[in-house]
């Protein structure tokens, strides 16, 4: 090993650090474009999202009801304001806090009124 230069070596070591730091701001630019078009999201869409994340696993798949009851058709009995109060603030056995964010309760009203007026 005497007389043999390191210089390869330390290269190889310096393009692996630049390689690492230059795809870790790749990552977190794709992460911050993410979270933009989140935002931008049709509602119904992002309601849908949010339910199939949150409230099927209580209402089941098709929302048809399961230890929560048939959500299917509330938009017949009930206003985009009281779904969006009862997805957020819980009501009976629903916790509250299911749906974190005014804006997605929002968007669970429009999808759940939007599967009303099929």
């Amino acid at each position: 090993m005497k007389g043999k230069p390191l210089i390869p070596f330390f290269l190889i070591a310096v393009a692996g650090l630049v390689l690492t730091v230059g795809l870790s701001l790749v990552g977190v630019n794709q992460q911050a474009n993410e979270g933009e078009e989140g935002s931008q999201q049709d509602p119904v869409a992002r309601g849908e999202q949010v339910v199939n994340e949150n409230c099927i696993s209580c209402h089941g798949e098709n929302l048809e009801g399961g230890s929560g009851p048939n959500i299917s058709n509330v938009g017949n009995d009930m206003s985009a304001e009281e779904i969006a109060d009862i997805a957020q603030n819980g009501v009976g056995d629903m916790p509250a806090g299911v749906v974190s964010s005014a804006e997605d309760a929002q968007a669970v009203a429009e999808y759940l009124l939007s599967l009303s007026e099929e």
